[in-house]
């Protein structure tokens, strides 16, 4: 449905542009040069589905999630499954694959326990999108980083910065809640469920840390996944006996579990399940390419100038990322858009800042509109009310910090 429209949005574009004198075919070159400025993002995308894929087929994830599951206790059970789900988040930068595998069984649990599924989905999605947002991983941080031609993981250094009390005023709500008493769970029947699948040791854990300590020594992002993928497809073979057609056709379609239990926590990745969010950078890209090269929004952007006038820059940030999540409906489309637009605000050297005004308004707020996909499918997928939302303080605790912050992040620029 969203490719249609955006394709359709294309076309009007496209028709917009004739009207305004310019050739079809220049408009088409415009369109290029938009996705050639996305095809670093393109790659990365590709290769995040790829090794999602077989950290699900190597166990990997099963290890995580069944280690991690004996670590739930009553007296602090909604604090520890926002931390156990920031952790999963963080290893995998994906809030879809977080929530589809330790968000399935945080609510399994905290059902167990008793406890408000829109509490304990609220955790489940606040820490589905703390990696989400400041992973190296995260398709949406790589994709920030793209389009504002900035470092990667000196806009990490930033994110961490910014989210430092949300985070720990996140855990305080959390940690007050689950003051109110929860019943005791038993979680080893996680571990029994994987145990079926899986040959599970203490190896499964290597190719997180090959990724996570490649990317604290600031090695490239595809280097170290696709070392990560090297790994995982060796322990594939060694420990889980798998074929290398098997293993190729998982990195294609995605890993399926035999056991329909554990398929319910772990299926997913792979190549193609990365189609349809690589289709929606293109589009948007052409967009971004076509107005770019027109000056389409050059009115809408004088407009953004005047609000910020009023508002301050950070608040027009914010209020502009409601509107884009709004009429996008996608975390991506929030992105790009929002940048669009609010690129005009930012002196060339102030880069560093611009993403991270996006990584704190449009990358969260996007996942806070009820009806866009970047929070609508994880409540889905965790089985949570949509409302849930509501109650993922992390994501707006975050932009509304900011907006009391008297001082600047950074010395020298305008929030």
């Amino acid at each position: 449905m969203i490719i249609t429209i955006l394709l359709a949005g294309l076309l009007l574009i496209l028709a917009a542009g004739i009207r305004c004198g310019f050739a079809l075919d220049d408009l088409i070159r415009m369109a290029v040069n938009g996705i050639k400025k996305a095809v670093n993002i393109l790659i990365v995308l590709a290769i995040v589905g790829i090794m999602t894929a077989m950290w699900r087929a190597d166990g990997t994830i099963a290890y995580i999630v069944s280690s991690a599951a004996g670590l739930f206790k009553p007296s602090i059970l909604i604090v520890t499954i926002f931390l156990m789900n920031c952790l999963v988040s963080f290893m995998t930068g994906t809030s879809f694959g977080t929530a589809a595998t330790m968000g399935v069984i945080s609510m399994t649990i905290a059902g167990t326990a008793g406890v408000n599924p829109v509490i304990s989905g609220g955790a489940v999605i606040s820490g589905c999108f703390f990696g989400d947002r400041c992973s190296p991983l995260s398709s949406s941080a790589i994709l920030v980083a793209s389009v504002t031609e900035t470092n990667l993981f000196d806009n990490i250094r930033n994110m961490l910065r910014t989210a430092a009390v949300p985070f720990v005023l996140t855990c305080l709500i959390y940690g007050a809640i689950g003051l109110g008493g929860a019943n005791q769970v038993d979680a080893t029947s996680v571990s029994d469920v994987f145990a079926k699948e899986f040959q599970l040791n203490r190896w499964m854990i290597l190719p997180a840390i090959i990724v996570l300590g490649l990317s604290m020594l600031r090695v490239d992002v595809k280097q170290s996944m696709t070392l990560s993928i090297v790994c995982a497809v060796i322990l594939c073979v060694v420990f889980q006996h798998r074929s290398a057609a098997e293993i190729i056709r998982i990195m294609l379609t995605g890993y399926r579990a035999g056991d329909p239990v554990a398929a319910q926590m772990i299926n997913g990745g792979g190549l193609l399940s990365m189609k349809k969010v690589l289709m929606i950078v293109c589009m948007t890209s052409t967009y971004s390419g076509i107005f770019s090269g027109t000056g389409m929004l050059d009115g809408i952007t004088e407009y953004v100038k005047t609000i910020s006038q009023k508002t301050g820059r950070f608040l027009c940030i914010v209020l502009l990322s409601v509107v884009t999540s709004m009429v996008g409906y996608n975390q991506t489309i929030a992105i790009m858009m929002t940048e669009q637009l609010g690129c005009v605000l930012y002196k060339e050297q102030e880069n560093s800042q611009r993403a991270v005004d996006l990584e704190d308004s449009a990358v969260l707020i996007s996942a806070l509109i009820p009806w866009s996909i970047a929070g609508a499918v994880p409540a889905a997928t965790i089985g949570a009310p949509v409302y849930c939302l509501a109650a993922a303080c992390y994501l707006y605790l975050i932009p509304i910090c900011r907006l009391v912050r008297k001082k600047n992040i950074f010395p020298g620029c305008n929030n």
